[in-house]
């Protein structure tokens, strides 16, 4: 592991540097911090595959018969609509594990911060591994429904991994900004979670852009997850390639996002110890 004197504060560059460096270290980190969370449970990792199933078994419920809602002007068929909604939601899923921790990523390990020389550039990566377990079985089950309502996949799922790739390091550059102002501000633990529902309610998530007035649709793009429901709906379900200029404002945007949190973290760092 690679350590630093704690009156010597590294560098954003030696930071992201030492990321690297303790990749076995981070690796140890995501492990204990996936397995802590379903151990003390009866149905232990189990419930990282049933947590997505009964979600989308309650929201098909609710929006598809009870509601009997159809999504915009495509295909009024119930199993589209489920698929179409339930994407949306892996991708809030993802944005939601994040930011809720992150204020208590840093204060949740006071012992890292006090007792301890350690890379504490490492902590607001600890969520990654439940996110990105949680995601993919998210875009599984969909993989699955899509196979069994339409016969496959689309080929252009093959984008995948370059829609999701900017979202996550938009999402991992609030999680820095997040983690460092939680040590001072301790009410934003409670924000979070407010902000977390107003970004589900304010993006296409359980509804169709279409749907909203034009005057008010360019309000829903400055939300980080509406370019990223778009995008995962076009190539994971209706088969179209990325709307790659959006594509590339949405990264430019995440890499600033990113460099702002990471260096507001790095800035604010020397005084965890004091306040904790």
């Amino acid at each position: 592991m690679t350590m630093h004197n704690v009156n010597t504060l590294p560098t954003s560059s030696a930071a992201l540097s030492n990321i690297w460096k303790n990749r076995n270290l981070l690796k140890q980190l995501w492990m204990r911090d996936f397995s802590t969370r379903y151990k003390n449970g009866v149905l232990g990792v189990a419930w990282a595959l049933l947590n997505p199933l009964m979600m989308l078994a309650l929201y098909s419920f609710v929006f598809v018969f009870v509601f009997k809602m159809r999504w915009g002007s495509g295909p009024d068929t119930k199993g589209n609509f489920v698929i179409l909604l339930f994407t949306g939601l892996v991708v809030h899923g993802f944005f939601a594990e994040f930011i809720t921790r992150a204020p208590q990523l840093v204060t949740g390990n006071a012992s890292y911060v006090k007792k301890v020389v350690f890379p504490l550039e490492l902590l607001p990566l600890m969520p990654l591994l439940s996110a990105l377990v949680n995601f993919v079985i998210g875009m599984a089950l969909v993989c699955l429904l899509l196979v069994y309502l339409q016969g496959s996949v689309p080929f252009t799922i093959v984008f995948l991994p370059l829609v999701v790739a900017p979202y996550a390091l938009m999402v991992l550059g609030l999680s820095y900004f997040f983690a460092a102002t939680g040590v001072f501000v301790r009410d934003l633990t409670h924000v979070v979670g407010i902000v977390s529902t107003i970004a589900m309610f304010a993006s296409p998530v359980l509804f169709p852009l279409e749907n909203v007035p034009e005057d008010f649709r360019i309000y829903l793009y400055a939300n980080p997850l509406t370019v990223i429901v778009e995008q995962l709906r076009d190539v994971s379900i209706l088969g179209n390639a990325p709307d790659w200029w959006s594509l590339l404002i949405y990264t430019a945007a995440a890499a600033v996002v990113f460099a702002i949190g990471f260096s507001w973290f790095q800035a604010t760092r020397k005084g965890f110890a004091d306040v904790l």
